[in-house]
């Protein structure tokens, strides 16, 4: 994707995104928290899913590009955060938190979403009678958390535009939510906050250009 025609906005997301990952592998680096393979996907991998989750989400919602290849795009989206949700704990706990909550809040309203959910879904299922380790307070903390956010979220996109409505479609609680499970050790390194700031960042960049044309043209 080129950077012409990004609006602001995008060129700050996209900016912000790169650095939050430069930020995290350093820190890892320097820290020597978590082994080498998990230093170098996990924020690699939060960043693409937020990005792929929000370019099937706006594919759909503003009828951009094709809808076709958004959803074969998240066949292998869905393989991935079922790969993490089964192998690592930490991104399981958030994962599974995620997919449960955008379910209660009925937000699987495309075939892309729902066959995500479904491949990521299956994931974590095999990962639970497989025995393999997760919070699941922490999943219920960040299911909670991500359910307030959609609602106000959603409360944000119905207000004037304005610092408020800005704050509100920034999913705070969720961030918070995350931050206090690594504080509490619940997720077991603030590398986790810093990568899901980075699927954040990486979801409002993808956002902001497909306002700017950045994904497709609109279609009639």
């Amino acid at each position: 994707m080129k950077s012409r025609g990004w609006n602001n906005q995008a060129k700050w997301y996209f900016t912000l995104t790169i650095l939050l990952i430069a930020i995290a592998w350093s820190y890892t680096w320097f820290s020597r928290e978590v082994p080498l393979h998990q230093q170098l996907l996990i924020p690699f991998a939060f960043v693409t899913m937020g990005m792929a989750i929000k370019y099937g989400d706006q594919v759909f919602d503003l009828n951009l590009g094709s809808k076709r290849k958004a959803t074969m795009f998240s066949i292998p989206v869905g393989i991935l955060m079922g790969a993490l949700i089964f192998l690592d704990e930490g991104s399981a706990t958030i994962f599974i938190g995620l997919l449960l909550a955008l379910l209660v809040a009925s937000k699987y309203d495309n075939l892309a979403f729902r066959l995500g959910f479904v491949v990521a879904g299956g994931f974590s299922i095999l990962a639970v009678v497989s025995g393999n380790p997760f919070h699941g307070i922490g999943a219920m903390m960040v299911m909670m958390a991500a359910f307030a956010d959609e609602v106000i979220s959603d409360r944000g996109d119905r207000m004037r535009p304005g610092v408020l409505s800005i704050f509100l479609r920034e999913r705070p609680i969720l961030k918070v939510a995350v931050l206090m499970l690594c504080v509490v050790s619940i997720l077991p390194t603030y590398l986790y906050f810093i990568a899901f700031l980075g699927f954040d960042t990486g979801y409002s960049f993808v956002e902001q250009i497909s306002l700017s044309g950045g994904i497709g043209h609109r279609k009639p």
